[in-house]
Protein backbone atom coordinates (compact mmCIF):
# COMPACT_ATOMS: atom_id res chain seq x y z
CA UNK A 1 0.00 0.00 0.00
CA UNK A 2 2.34 2.51 0.68
CA UNK A 3 4.19 1.71 -2.68
CA UNK A 4 1.39 3.22 -4.38
CA UNK A 5 0.93 5.97 -1.79
CA UNK A 6 4.74 6.94 -3.20
CA UNK A 7 3.69 6.27 -6.34
CA UNK A 8 1.06 9.28 -6.42
CA UNK A 9 3.27 11.76 -4.41
CA UNK A 10 5.52 11.21 -7.34
CA UNK A 11 2.92 11.77 -9.75
CA UNK A 12 1.99 14.62 -8.80
CA UNK A 13 5.35 15.86 -8.31
CA UNK A 14 6.26 15.41 -11.84
CA UNK A 15 2.57 16.80 -13.00
CA UNK A 16 3.67 19.94 -11.46
CA UNK A 17 7.30 20.08 -12.30
CA UNK A 18 5.64 19.72 -16.49
CA UNK A 19 2.99 22.40 -15.57
CA UNK A 20 0.71 19.79 -15.69
CA UNK A 21 -2.72 20.65 -13.42
CA UNK A 22 -5.86 17.81 -12.52
CA UNK A 23 -8.37 18.00 -15.22
CA UNK A 24 -12.09 17.83 -13.34
CA UNK A 25 -14.09 17.21 -16.16
CA UNK A 26 -15.68 13.80 -15.66
CA UNK A 27 -15.38 12.70 -19.40
CA UNK A 28 -11.42 13.42 -18.69
CA UNK A 29 -10.04 12.26 -15.85
CA UNK A 30 -6.61 13.39 -14.75
CA UNK A 31 -4.00 10.16 -14.46
CA UNK A 32 -3.83 11.42 -10.81
CA UNK A 33 -7.28 11.42 -9.78
CA UNK A 34 -7.36 7.88 -11.62
CA UNK A 35 -4.60 7.05 -9.22
CA UNK A 36 -5.86 8.25 -5.91
CA UNK A 37 -9.32 6.21 -7.16
CA UNK A 38 -7.34 3.33 -7.06
CA UNK A 39 -5.47 4.12 -4.17
CA UNK A 40 -8.74 4.43 -2.16
CA UNK A 41 -10.60 1.18 -3.67
CA UNK A 42 -7.03 -0.73 -2.59
CA UNK A 43 -7.26 0.45 0.69
CA UNK A 44 -10.80 -0.06 1.15
CA UNK A 45 -10.91 -3.78 0.32
CA UNK A 46 -7.92 -4.34 2.90
CA UNK A 47 -9.48 -2.72 5.69
CA UNK A 48 -12.55 -4.64 4.83
CA UNK A 49 -10.66 -7.90 5.44
CA UNK A 50 -10.53 -7.33 8.84
CA UNK A 51 -13.51 -8.26 10.18
CA UNK A 52 -12.75 -6.37 13.69
CA UNK A 53 -12.82 -3.84 12.38
CA UNK A 54 -14.78 -0.50 13.71
CA UNK A 55 -17.54 -0.28 10.52
CA UNK A 56 -17.02 3.90 11.58
CA UNK A 57 -13.59 3.87 11.95
CA UNK A 58 -12.88 2.27 8.22
CA UNK A 59 -14.67 5.19 7.27
CA UNK A 60 -13.14 7.84 8.97
CA UNK A 61 -10.07 6.54 7.88
CA UNK A 62 -10.57 6.55 4.50
CA UNK A 63 -12.08 9.93 4.19
CA UNK A 64 -8.91 11.48 6.41
CA UNK A 65 -6.77 9.76 3.62
CA UNK A 66 -8.71 10.75 0.60
CA UNK A 67 -8.81 14.40 2.47
CA UNK A 68 -4.83 14.37 2.70
CA UNK A 69 -3.64 12.97 -0.21
CA UNK A 70 -6.12 15.71 -2.02
CA UNK A 71 -4.29 18.08 0.52
CA UNK A 72 -0.67 17.03 -0.81
CA UNK A 73 -2.02 17.90 -4.58
CA UNK A 74 -3.23 21.35 -3.41
CA UNK A 75 -0.15 21.91 -1.51
CA UNK A 76 2.07 20.59 -4.53
CA UNK A 77 0.38 22.11 -7.34
CA UNK A 78 -0.86 26.26 -5.69
CA UNK A 79 1.76 26.26 -2.67
CA UNK A 80 5.30 25.48 -3.39
CA UNK A 81 5.52 22.65 -1.73
CA UNK A 82 7.82 19.92 -2.67
CA UNK A 83 10.61 21.74 -3.31
CA UNK A 84 13.02 24.17 -1.12
CA UNK A 85 11.48 27.34 -2.56
CA UNK A 86 13.65 30.79 -2.41
CA UNK A 87 11.50 33.41 -1.17
CA UNK A 88 12.92 37.09 -2.10
CA UNK A 89 10.66 39.26 0.50
CA UNK A 90 11.03 39.17 4.27
CA UNK A 91 7.60 39.96 4.53
CA UNK A 92 6.81 36.65 2.26
CA UNK A 93 8.64 34.92 4.32
CA UNK A 94 7.28 36.03 7.63
CA UNK A 95 3.78 35.01 6.40
CA UNK A 96 4.45 32.11 5.67
CA UNK A 97 6.01 30.89 8.60
CA UNK A 98 3.22 32.35 10.64
CA UNK A 99 0.12 30.89 8.39
CA UNK A 100 1.52 27.92 7.23
CA UNK A 101 0.58 24.48 9.59
CA UNK A 102 4.41 23.70 9.10
CA UNK A 103 7.80 25.30 7.37
CA UNK A 104 11.37 24.65 7.86
CA UNK A 105 13.10 27.76 6.84
CA UNK A 106 16.64 28.09 5.86
CA UNK A 107 18.45 31.24 6.97
CA UNK A 108 21.60 31.19 3.97
CA UNK A 109 24.40 33.22 2.52
CA UNK A 110 24.45 31.95 -0.94
CA UNK A 111 28.29 31.50 -1.23
CA UNK A 112 28.75 29.65 1.86
CA UNK A 113 29.46 26.60 1.35
CA UNK A 114 27.84 24.35 4.29
CA UNK A 115 24.56 26.66 3.11
CA UNK A 116 24.52 25.03 -0.21
CA UNK A 117 25.20 21.70 1.33
CA UNK A 118 21.78 21.94 3.70
CA UNK A 119 20.01 23.44 0.48
CA UNK A 120 20.71 19.53 -0.96
CA UNK A 121 19.50 18.16 2.28
CA UNK A 122 16.32 19.82 2.50
CA UNK A 123 15.73 19.51 -1.23
CA UNK A 124 15.35 15.99 -0.98
CA UNK A 125 13.34 16.07 2.68
CA UNK A 126 10.90 18.86 0.66
CA UNK A 127 10.18 15.98 -2.44
CA UNK A 128 9.20 13.43 0.22
CA UNK A 129 7.23 15.36 3.43
CA UNK A 130 4.60 17.12 1.47
CA UNK A 131 2.54 18.72 3.91
CA UNK A 132 5.77 20.81 5.02
CA UNK A 133 6.72 23.72 3.09
CA UNK A 134 10.44 24.35 2.97
CA UNK A 135 12.00 27.66 2.06
CA UNK A 136 15.10 29.35 2.17
CA UNK A 137 15.70 33.36 2.62
CA UNK A 138 19.30 35.24 2.07
CA UNK A 139 20.31 36.91 4.91
CA UNK A 140 21.02 39.86 3.35
CA UNK A 141 17.19 40.65 2.53
CA UNK A 142 15.76 39.98 6.06
CA UNK A 143 17.68 41.83 8.46
CA UNK A 144 14.69 42.46 10.81
CA UNK A 145 14.23 38.61 10.85
CA UNK A 146 18.45 38.37 11.39
CA UNK A 147 18.07 40.50 14.63
CA UNK A 148 15.01 38.84 16.18
CA UNK A 149 16.19 35.51 16.12
CA UNK A 150 20.08 36.45 16.57
CA UNK A 151 21.27 34.96 13.83
CA UNK A 152 25.14 34.41 13.85
CA UNK A 153 26.25 31.71 12.72
CA UNK A 154 25.18 29.89 9.13
CA UNK A 155 23.88 27.67 7.83
CA UNK A 156 20.77 29.08 10.63
CA UNK A 157 17.77 26.36 10.34
CA UNK A 158 14.54 27.49 11.91
CA UNK A 159 11.42 24.56 12.25
CA UNK A 160 7.56 25.69 12.38
CA UNK A 161 4.61 24.28 13.66
CA UNK A 162 1.47 26.20 13.37
CA UNK A 163 3.22 29.55 14.17
CA UNK A 164 5.42 28.08 16.87
CA UNK A 165 9.43 27.48 16.76
CA UNK A 166 9.58 23.58 17.67
CA UNK A 167 13.24 23.14 16.62
CA UNK A 168 16.42 25.57 15.27
CA UNK A 169 19.80 24.33 13.80
CA UNK A 170 22.41 26.17 14.64
CA UNK A 171 25.45 25.27 11.79
CA UNK A 172 25.76 21.28 12.12
CA UNK A 173 26.47 20.95 15.89
CA UNK A 174 22.94 19.22 16.45
CA UNK A 175 23.80 16.94 13.73
CA UNK A 176 26.61 14.54 14.54
CA UNK A 177 30.47 15.28 15.12
CA UNK A 178 31.41 16.11 11.48
CA UNK A 179 31.62 20.34 11.04
CA UNK A 180 31.42 19.43 7.33
CA UNK A 181 28.42 18.08 6.38
CA UNK A 182 25.92 15.37 8.39
CA UNK A 183 23.87 12.37 7.83
CA UNK A 184 20.30 13.45 6.12
CA UNK A 185 18.82 10.96 8.67
CA UNK A 186 19.88 13.10 11.62
CA UNK A 187 18.19 16.03 10.32
CA UNK A 188 14.87 14.13 9.08
CA UNK A 189 14.84 12.44 12.66
CA UNK A 190 15.46 15.35 14.33
CA UNK A 191 12.63 17.79 12.21
CA UNK A 192 10.25 13.99 12.84
CA UNK A 193 10.35 14.32 16.41
CA UNK A 194 9.99 18.09 16.81
CA UNK A 195 6.59 17.52 14.71
CA UNK A 196 7.65 19.91 12.06
CA UNK A 197 7.74 16.98 9.38
CA UNK A 198 5.34 14.27 9.45
CA UNK A 199 6.21 10.53 7.93
CA UNK A 200 5.28 9.62 4.63
CA UNK A 201 1.33 8.66 5.19
CA UNK A 202 1.10 4.92 6.01
CA UNK A 203 -1.88 2.64 5.15
CA UNK A 204 -2.28 -0.17 8.34
CA UNK A 205 -4.94 -2.04 9.58
CA UNK A 206 -5.90 -1.24 12.98
CA UNK A 207 -7.38 -3.35 15.64
CA UNK A 208 -10.25 -1.87 17.25
CA UNK A 209 -8.72 -0.72 20.21
CA UNK A 210 -6.68 1.50 17.57
CA UNK A 211 -10.25 3.13 16.39
CA UNK A 212 -11.07 3.95 19.77
CA UNK A 213 -7.77 5.90 20.05
CA UNK A 214 -7.99 8.07 16.96
CA UNK A 215 -11.02 9.11 18.25
CA UNK A 216 -9.56 10.47 21.92
CA UNK A 217 -6.50 11.58 20.58
CA UNK A 218 -5.28 15.01 21.02
CA UNK A 219 -2.79 17.44 19.47
CA UNK A 220 -1.45 19.26 22.12
CA UNK A 221 2.20 21.56 21.21
CA UNK A 222 3.94 23.97 23.04
CA UNK A 223 6.42 26.00 21.77
CA UNK A 224 7.46 29.84 21.31
CA UNK A 225 5.52 32.14 19.23
CA UNK A 226 7.31 33.71 16.47
CA UNK A 227 5.78 37.01 18.03
CA UNK A 228 6.24 39.21 14.61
Amino acid sequence: MQDKVDEYYASVLLNSENGEKTITDDHNRSSDEENLDELLDELDKELDENSDFLSAYRSERLQEISDHLKQVKKNVEDDGYGKLQCIDNESDAIEICTKSSMVVIHFELETFAKCQYMNEKLGILARKYLTTRFIKVKVQTCPFLVNKLNIKVLPFVVGYKSGLEKVRYVGFSRLGNDPNGFDIRRLEESLALSGVIEDSFTTKKCSSENARSFFSRNDSGSGSDLDI
